[in-house]
């Protein structure tokens, strides 16, 4: 098995580390202060996976396609397989990864995936580009981001309890939620009330796992230190709905997860093609969709 190769980013005060293994971002770093979650593999061991060909859960981990059934665990198989480097300058990063043998019997696809990661001023550009190299046949995905952030920044001074979001919107109110059954989107929906688009977070608001809503209403969303300013902001217009995870109390991390995909449903038929938030190629197809961060000091 080959091993993993990190890479290495920089542009002003902006740094980053990434790994072959899975594309992933490992490191974001502002001025010297680390605003990427650090994988304890004692809470949760990852950094910011993205997600496909399927993002969230599936009933019983199968699906079907064309009368066969398929195994595929929660979020899909391309966080834990290695990335081909395919360009790389001071700022930017292009990974790559094809269908191959392996993914083909779970996956019954042909596919290239590839993640551009660019530095800016003040943070970072993720792009994703998803082909299908078919000649004849529709490539079915879906796709997302699954960035963790510190939250709090600062430990030893503050908690989660001391961060605001901001979704930008002072008129909004609330938002509608899905509310999640064992890891499915069930058939009912709550409302999250805002004040004046904003909302202070705690660790009460995730115990029931994530907060999802449709981001229709919203096209970013800010996550802010009141007792020191710091902190990020993420541009997902892009994409189709948003997730807002953290695992435990105290957690030490928040993640902000834009989505062009959802977990199965509690009533779906199983059918691949039928699936909530799926997406098709057809042959020759492109689909590009990426999202913008933004890190405060």
């Amino acid at each position: 098995m080959t091993a993993s190769q990190s890479f290495y980013l920089k542009n002003g005060p902006v740094e980053a580390r990434f790994s072959s293994l899975g594309a992933e971002c490992t490191s974001l770093s502002f001025h010297g202060i680390e605003y990427l979650w650090q994988a304890f593999p004692s809470i949760w061991g990852r950094h910011a996976p993205v997600l496909f060909p399927i993002v969230g859960r599936l009933q019983d981990d199968q699906y079907i396609y064309q009368s066969k059934a398929y195994s595929l665990t929660q979020h899909g198989f391309a966080r834990d397989r290695e990335f081909l480097l395919l360009d790389q300058s001071q700022d930017s990063l292009l990974f790559s990864l094809k269908s191959d043998a392996k993914s083909l019997q779970v996956y019954p696809f042909a596919f290239q995936l590839e993640i551009r990661y660019t530095l800016t001023d003040t943070g970072m550009r993720v792009d994703y580009r998803v082909s299908n190299p078919s000649a004849d046949e529709e490539l079915w995905f879906s796709i997302g981001a699954h960035p963790g952030f510190a939250c709090p920044l600062e430990p030893e001074k503050e908690s989660l309890e001391d961060y605001q979001l901001d979704f930008g919107q002072e008129d909004l109110s609330s938002l509608s939620l899905y509310v999640l059954e064992k890891g499915l989107i069930g058939s009912e929906r709550k409302p999250l009330p805002l004040k004046n688009g904003k909302l202070e977070l705690n660790w009460e608001l995730f115990q029931n796992d994530a907060l999802i809503a449709d981001a229709g209403p919203v096209t970013s969303v800010s996550i802010r230190s009141l007792k020191t300013g710091k902190g990020y902001a993420m541009d997902f217009k892009e994409f189709r709905w948003l997730g807002l995870w953290t695992k435990q109390k105290d957690a030490g991390f928040i993640c902000i997860e834009p989505w062009n995909g959802i977990a199965d449903t509690v009533t779906h038929n199983g059918n691949f093609q039928e699936k909530m938030g799926i997406h098709s190629l057809p042959p020759a197809g492109v689909h590009n969709v990426g999202f913008d961060l933004t890190l405060f000091q």
